[in-house]
Order: C-alpha cells, then sequence, then structure tokens
C-alpha cells in the first residue's frame, strides 16, 4: 500500500479522479440533456440508471485513454528509459504498479459516478431487479481497458502528441460505434450492430421495459477484456504475443453479438406486469400511479361510453413512443405515463387529458384541436386543457370558437358530430376537425 500511495504521488491518477468526477457529474447534473423524466432517467430505475452511466464512457473513455498515455510516456520522456532497462527489476513488475494506479484511479471515478446515481434510484424507489450486475462489469471492464490502451500508447509512442491524438481518436471511434448503434441513426446502415457493441460507451436507454440481452453483455465482457490485457501486456513486454488475447475476445464476441440491434434487448416481463384497479391498468414499473390514474380513468370511460365503440379499459403502454401509431384495439384507452401531457397531472386535469387521448395518425395537423374539442365537449367546457400554454392561441382561440359553435346545435346533432370525429380519429380515417366543424358535410 505505501508503494502504491507513493505512485499515485507520482502520477498523474488524482487528476483523472479529479477530471472524470467533474465531467461524468457535471454531465448528469449541470446540463439539461437526454437524462428526461421518463422511467428511463439516470435517477429511477436500476438498470437505465447503469446503462446511462455506460453511456457517459463516450466521454469519459477519451479522458482516460489520454491520462494513461500521458503516465505511459514518463520513462522515454524523462530520458530515463535506458536506465530503468539496466536494473534488475522486471518491466512487467515495474509498470504493472503503474497500470494498477492509474486503473484503480479510472474505476473509482466509474463507480463513484455509478454510485451517485444508485444512490438517487433507491432514495426515488426504483423497481430492484439483477440486471443491472453484468451491465456494471462491462462499464468497469471498459474503463480499465481504457486505462491499459492509454498506457501502451504512450509506451510505444512517446511523443507530445501522442495523448492528444489518442484522446481525438478514442472520442471519435467511440461516438461513431455508438451512433451507428442508435435506433434510426443515419449511420446505423453504414456499422452493422455486431461492430457497433464493440464500442467502449454504450448507447442511451430508450426504454425502463426492456434489459440488455445476457449475451450482448457477456460479449462486450470478453472483448474489453481481451483488450484490456492486450494492452497491459504491450506496456509489460511489447511482443507480438499481446495482441492475442484482444483477438481472442472478439473471436468469442462477435459470433454471440446479436445481427441487429433490435435484437439487443429482451422485454422484462416483471416490469411490464399489470396492476389494476378495475377497469384502468397500470405496469408494475409505475404501480405508485395506479392511486392517481384509477379515480380519473374510471371517470372518462364513463363519459366516452356515450361514444360509439367507446373503450372500456385503461390500459399503459411499455413502448417507448408518447402515443399509438396508427389505430389500434377500440376497446382500449392506451396511455403512457411518461407522455409529456400526462406527467404530473392529476385529479380533473388528468381526466381532460386521458379523454384527450387518441392514436397518431398521419392526417391533418389539425387532429390535436380535435382531440381536446371532443375532450372539452365531453366534460362541458371545462376551460382550457391542463397544457395549453405549450400550444397557445393555435390550439385554444380554434378550441374555444369550435365548441361554442357545436355546442350551439341540438344536442342530437353535437353527439353526430363528436361520435364521427370520435370514430375518425380512433380509425384514422377522416378528419376529425372537419367533422366537428361541418366542414365535411
Amino acid at each position: 500500500m505505501s508503494v502504491l500511495r507513493t505512485e499515485a504521488r507520482r502520477t498523474i491518477a488524482p487528476w483523472l479522479l479529479f477530471a472524470l468526477l467533474a465531467v461524468g457529474l457535471g454531465f448528469f447534473f449541470l446540463f439539461s440533456g437526454p437524462w428526461w423524466k421518463d422511467a428511463e432517467a439516470w435517477n429511477l430505475q436500476w438498470t437505465p440508471s447503469i446503462l446511462w452511466s455506460r453511456y457517459l464512457l463516450s466521454l469519459l473513455w477519451p479522458i482516460i485513454v489520454c491520462a494513461a498515455a500521458i503516465q505511459g510516456m514518463r520513462d522515454r520522456r524523462s530520458g530515463m528509459d535506458e536506465l530503468l532497462a539496466t536494473t534488475p527489476l522486471p518491466v512487467a513488475r515495474r509498470t504493472a504498479k503503474v497500470g494498477l494506479v492509474i486503473g484503480l484511479s479510472a474505476v473509482a471515478g466509474y463507480l463513484l459516478i455509478v454510485a451517485i446515481g444508485l444512490g438517487q434510484v433507491i432514495a426515488n424507489d426504483g423497481v430492484f431487479t439483477f440486471t443491472w450486475v453484468l451491465p456494471l462489469l462491462v462499464g468497469v471492464a471498459s474503463v480499465v481497458a481504457g486505462a491499459a490502451v492509454g498506457l501502451a500508447v504512450g509506451r510505444l509512442l512517446p511523443h507530445s502528441l501522442t495523448a492528444p491524438a489518442a484522446g481525438v481518436v478514442a472520442l471519435v471511434v467511440g461516438v461513431f460505434l455508438q451512433v451507428g448503434g442508435v435506433r434510426g441513426s443515419a449511420v446505423q446502415q453504414a456499422v452493422p450492430n455486431r461492430i457497433a457493441l464493440l464500442s467502449p460507451a454504450g448507447g442511451q436507454p430508450y426504454s425502463a421495459f426492456v434489459d440488455p440481452v445476457v449475451s450482448v453483455s457477456i460479449g462486450q465482457l470478453c472483448w474489453l477484456l481481451g483488450l484490456a490485457a492486450t494492452g497491459f501486456l504491450v506496456l509489460a513486454a511489447r511482443r507480438w504475443f499481446a495482441v492475442l488475447p484482444a483477438l481472442i475476445g472478439l473471436a468469442i464476441a462477435i459470433p454471440i453479438f446479436p445481427a441487429t440491434a433490435t435484437d439487443n434487448f429482451v422485454d422484462n416481463p416483471s416490469a411490464a406486469a399489470p396492476v389494476c384497479d378495475g377497469p384502468v391498468c397500470v405496469t408494475a414499473l409505475h404501480g405508485e400511479w395506479l392511486s392517481t390514474v384509477a379515480g380519473p380513468g374510471k371517470d372518462a370511460l364513463a363519459l366516452l361510453a356515450k361514444l360509439p365503440s367507446a373503450p372500456t379499459h385503461v390500459v399503459e403502454t411499455t413502448t417507448s413512443e408518447n402515443r399509438a401509431h396508427g389505430p389500434g384495439d377500440p376497446s382500449a384507452l392506451v396511455v403512457r405515463r411518461d407522455d409529456a401531457e400526462l406527467r404530473d397531472v392529476s385529479g380533473r386535469d388528468l381526466e381532460y387529458e386521458l379523454l384527450a387521448t387518441a392514436p397518431f395518425c398521419s392526417g391533418p395537423p389539425t387532429a390535436t384541436k380535435a382531440r381536446y374539442i371532443i375532450a372539452s365537449w365531453l366534460l362541458g367546457d371545462p376551460g382550457d386543457p391542463p397544457h395549453a400554454d405549450r400550444y397557445g392561441s393555435w390550439l385554444t382561440t380554434p378550441m374555444h370558437d369550435v365548441g361554442a359553435q357545436l355546442r350551439a346545435l341540438p344536442a342530437a346533432e353535437q353527439l353526430a358530430r363528436v361520435s364521427a370525429a370520435y370514430q375518425a380519429q380512433q380509425t384514422c380515417s377522416g378528419d376529425p376537425y372537419a367533422l366537428l366543424t361541418g366542414a365535411s358535410q
């Protein structure tokens, strides 16, 4: 321990730890980036929290590689390479101390960031599963591999430009592979999934209802541990056989990786299990939301019952889309807990939003106006919807005008127009807004 403390003071390890914590925690706490308030946020659920920390490696890995490269150049840049070669202490033992100190510093920084995220998950009562363990081990292996690669590059190429160049290359390659694995990415077709999974960083978690496939984590562990072993062998021996661990890890990983990105994750049945209060059901992941949505959900179903083909139950979807695309089961009012319109809404406002829920159709932009006009009519004109400020006068002005015109009609005509518009929006056929205004007649 005394030797390690001495090496820690002589190396860049303390500065590496500081840089990782500054960048990592700054990334999560000071910016309003991709860690939205959905269930897959960094501070709400166990596995997504670990996956966000792995995503962060797109920034941390280049820092680790750059700092380790600086340390790897120490002997040659100090002019002591030939002198140290004459000492009886083997190179492997001498470099092992440096590698251990840099590796421990990098791992400590990463684990501290992970611990802060998981501490918030525990405070927020996130659903506990063990599916986060393997992704955490992959993240640690990635950090160790970054330290080993950086040390090896610094020892092989002791030049003043080596460290910044290594950091830039690590950033470009890592981000390219990471982006190549994102669903809908412009470069996804150019980067096969099996190659994209070799990235030291992970992609953004897009759902808390899925978990990484075990074979993906095992393959990444084999590849990253092999890369780490190669880096340390190059640091200690600089022999041709040093590349063997990386090649072996690659040979194990590539065949067991899925061919397509859609197979990188598997559904989590325990998170998606339904929890119901009569006709209103939510997922087990959002079980605490049931007490909030049960009352408004039942009231919304009662109001919708006057319309033809009205839904008979409320169900929470497990997809990552805000609303269902295209017509679905007409008997189900499909909602998403993390939809922006439903987040932090309760009581009468939540009932308003549930009544305005409809499938997403590739139709006219007036569909949103029609949804809220129907909801307002069913509620008896309660005023502006809860999120009216999000739409502004584009929604509220025609909603009030058309709503007033609609309520001025005979009751039978009102019901006929609203029924036709509701049917059109549920089946993605016709223009619901035109049906409400009578323009389609």
